[in-house]
């Protein structure tokens, strides 16, 4: 396949956020060189290797659906609960940089967000192109619109390069008609060194590339949704009490450990605890 035209601007430290928001609203995806530290990097690669050699088969799709299966990818590995698994991982998902400019994009259906999931995935050579679909499609009801429900970051922990599946995505899709279906010249390959973040609107089409090459392409993929959705992971079940007890406030949030209170926006209270915000359920673990 012809390497398509670049189409997604490349945005640098010290970044000009309200550039990189309106962008990211307007054709769907950014790459924001440098997100992550080489040292950030270095230290999530290496627990995610000690983990993944403690535990074979912990990161096989397994999901009791055929055909989910084969959409994750039988060549590839995901991992969920990475703020319990990889300690070094809840800087990431509970970084305010990220937590901030998903609220911003989706500040005017949502007054919070959640963690949709922190997931690795692993590209394994051989594993073939994925299907292109729309990460919003997980709540069908909800149409496709001018403001985004759930945004993404996928950062680099490999080099991905358009041999080993860097990523595919159609800048501006989240516009087109129901039904139109993606050209291989609508697509931009998300290809980036480690610690650069491929950043996009969940509504936009998108897919793993495939793997022609010898080496995995590594990825920890990190999405916030609307705070009155239901997220893709069930991070009650994947963070101990003890642990929880112990995290930032800010990611305690994202993990669904406050309310939503949506008053301001026309919407209502959402995931209470006794009629109340469950910061006094955090409070009652100290």
């Amino acid at each position: 396949m012809a390497t398509p035209a670049p189409l997604l601007n490349h945005h640098h430290r010290p970044y000009a956020w309200p550039e990189l928001d309106a962008e990211t609203l307007d054709t769907g995806a950014v790459i924001a060189k440098g997100f992550c530290t080489p040292g950030q990097v270095e230290t999530v690669n290496a627990q995610l290797d000690a983990y993944l050699a403690e535990h074979e088969g912990a990161a096989d799709a397994a999901t009791g659906s055929a055909d989910y299966d084969r959409f994750l990818g039988h060549k590839t590995l995901r991992l969920h609960g990475l703020v319990e698994k990889i300690p070094a991982t809840r800087a990431l998902i509970g970084s305010p940089e990220l937590i901030e400019w998903a609220e911003r994009l989706l500040a005017p259906v949502a007054s919070s967000v959640l963690m949709n999931a922190g997931e690795l995935i692993q590209i394994q050579p051989g594993e073939p192109k994925q299907y292109p679909h729309r990460d919003s499609d997980s709540w069908i009801a909800v149409p496709v619109s001018e403001v985004p429900i759930i945004v993404n970051a996928l950062v680099a922990l490999d080099p991905c390069t358009l041999e080993n599946g860097a990523t595919y995505a159609a800048p501006n899709s989240w516009t087109w008609e129901p039904g139109r279906k993606p050209k291989p010249e609508d697509y931009a390959r998300a290809v980036m060194e480690p610690g650069d973040a491929l950043m996009f609107r969940g509504d936009i089409i998108h897919g793993g590339g495939e793997n022609d090459s010898a080496e995995r392409r590594r990825i920890l993929s990190i999405s916030y949704c609307a705070g009155w959705l239901r997220p893709v992971e069930n991070s009650y079940l994947n963070i101990n009490q003890a642990l929880l007890s112990e995290l930032p406030e800010r990611l305690q949030g994202v993990l669904g450990y406050h309310m939503h209170d949506g008053l301001d926006i026309g919407g209502g209270l959402v995931g209470l605890y006794e009629n109340g915000d469950p910061r006094r359920w955090l409070a009652e673990l100290r």
